[in-house]
């Protein structure tokens, strides 16, 4: 199993290629490195040698009580490529993901070539990690097996296939047989606290690389004005809006999102 020892903790990571241009992949809230689906190989053909992690607190990595601001999550991106050698990369980031690779762009100028922002808000919401622990509390999680699951996803998104399978990728199976959540529901709703306490349009004049924010056409999640604003802080006007997608735009519309996110890593194409 792909884990690297870092000084902050144990993180897991997937690699495609083993030459060329490092791009890091960091995925969003309660997601894992897989969520990337076919993304990472695909973008791994064009010539990028490719790592997708996960975060502190999701998938395989540590999930330790505390360390959950948007910096702790910075550190721990460079803590992976001190400790796997790459001394320059590409970062791109879905959601909060996104957010911590704006942060970790700012923090380490000097390791980043081009920050990649994908569909993620840089307002405040002093609230918003309220409504995760809500959701939480609806799952009566850990289930005993997988198929007291499926019934438990089918009733609650009954007709909709699409969310079944969303939701079911974020349980699996624990040593005991029991199915429960694949990432720490305490990290997922401190991340979010400490990562929304504070707008984060300040950190994007900190950032010294290239900066590309893509946002999907049918994604509410960024509203119009504030992607009006966003246009507006980015120097070199790289925003993009990929068509018939919504939040998750790489699995909506994984042809758009490389067509516009592959030039724009090619514009600095350095190992």
């Amino acid at each position: 199993m792909p884990l690297i020892q870092t000084p902050r903790g144990k993180f897991f990571y997937q690699e495609f290629r083993s030459s060329g241009p490092v791009v890091y992949l960091l995925h969003g809230l309660t997601a894992k490195s897989q969520d990337w689906q076919g993304i990472p190989d695909m973008l791994a053909k064009t010539g990028f040698h490719v790592f997708a992690f996960d975060m502190r607190g999701h998938g395989q990595s540590d999930k330790p009580e505390s360390g959950y601001s948007p910096e702790d999550h910075a550190q721990d991106v460079e803590a992976c490529a001190e400790a796997l050698g790459h001394l320059k990369l590409h970062v791109v980031g879905h959601s909060t993901g996104g957010r911590n690779a704006l942060f970790f762009a700012a923090l380490f100028p000097e390791r980043v070539l081009t920050l990649t922002i994908v569909d993620q808000t840089l307002t405040k919401d002093e609230e918003s990690w309220k409504k995760y622990l809500q959701r939480y509390s609806e799952y009566p999680a850990p289930f005993p097996n997988e198929g007291i699951l499926d019934a438990f996803l089918h009733r609650k998104f009954r007709g909709d296939e699409a969310r079944f399978v969303y939701y079911k990728g974020q349980f699996w199976k624990m040593d005991n047989g029991e199915w429960n959540w694949n990432f720490s529901p305490q990290a997922a709703w401190k991340t979010q606290k400490l990562g929304r306490e504070k707008e984060a349009y300040d950190w994007l004049d900190k950032v010294k690389c290239p900066i590309l924010f893509i946002k999907g056409g049918d994604s509410r999640y960024v509203s119009p004005e504030e992607a009006d604003k966003i246009r507006g802080l980015l120097p070199q006007g790289h925003f993009v809006v990929v068509e018939r997608a919504e939040h998750a735009v790489f699995r909506d519309n994984p042809e758009g999102f490389l067509k516009v996110l592959v030039p724009f890593l090619r514009e600095s194409r350095t190992v």
